[in-house]
């Protein structure tokens, strides 16, 4: 089940921990995290260099719409499955 990351997490304002994702994630029986590209970038600061490139996280597919579809593909977030798709 994909579910958007709620706003409150990752949102800079507490110490964001990664402890927080996963429990989230576990908790919400999360498939596909979308969030928001402020939250894509205050994540990756959080994982550690092994763990990059960060297309995934737990197995889970990262999506985040908003950001500019040219980052997403640098990224290698992109989803080119969305509508009109083949």
């Amino acid at each position: 089940m994909r579910k958007a990351l709620p706003d409150t997490m990752l949102n800079g304002k507490d110490q964001p921990r990664l402890s927080m994702v996963a429990n989230w994630v576990l908790d919400h029986q999360v498939t596909e995290i979308e969030m928001s590209e402020r939250q894509f970038w205050n994540f990756v600061q959080l994982q550690p260099i092994a763990e990059k490139p960060w297309m995934t996280y737990m197995g889970r597919r990262l999506r985040v719409p908003n950001m500019p579809e040219s980052a997403q593909k640098t990224l290698g977030l992109f989803d080119n499955a969305g509508t009109g798709a083949i």
